[in-house]
């Protein structure tokens, strides 16, 4: 499956980048899923800017599924669901008070899954417009970083990838950090 996914993702033929861009749609409405790993390999065989087109359109429309996918079919489900995790109480009390800023800081720093930002944010009623500008504005970084590490990679400037590399523990340890003093 793993050696599949790879030769999809760097396929060299006319209709490749829509695949690629299906493939992180599809992959970012998946929990846990190793968007990181897909979106270097596909940095790597783009330009930066055709990379980071792909990435960030397909996490950022893949986010917008699950949100309206929550918001429309699975409101009064998920509402029970949230009550057993009260640990993310108050990541969803920002989300009720101010939901740009909490969409934003989820996606920005890792606190918790971006499948749970985009289903909590769909859930607590965040605004279509609000959730879509905050994920675009919250992603980019990360995405870029991905995106520029795949092509520099691919380039063999090795001191870009360990700039970008660090840039993306520092944002981890930030989320870390975080997420610990929110379960406190």
């Amino acid at each position: 499956m793993e050696q599949f996914l790879h030769s999809l993702i760097t396929i060299k033929s006319s209709y490749s980048t829509l695949l690629q861009f299906t493939i992180m749609v599809a992959v970012s409405c998946v929990p846990f899923a190793p968007i990181p790993v897909l979106a270097t390999i596909i940095g790597a065989n783009h330009s930066i800017m055709m990379g980071l087109i792909i990435n960030l359109g397909g996490t950022v429309v893949g986010s917008i599924i699950q949100y309206l996918v929550s918001r429309n079919l699975l409101q009064k489900f998920a509402n029970k669901i949230l009550l057993k995790y009260r640990s993310y109480g108050r990541f969803i009390s920002l989300i009720q008070t101010n939901g740009f800023l909490a969409v934003f800081i989820g996606r920005l720093i890792p606190i918790l899954p971006s499948a749970g930002v985009s289903l909590i944010a769909g859930i607590c009623g965040v605004t279509f417009l609000s959730f879509t500008t905050a994920t675009i504005l919250g992603k980019f970084p990360i995405i870029l970083a991905f995106s520029l590490a795949g092509h520099q990679l691919a380039e063999e400037n090795w001191r870009t990838v360990i700039l970008a590399s660090l840039y993306v523990l520092v944002i981890f340890l930030i989320g870390r950090k975080i997420k610990k003093k929110w379960h406190s």
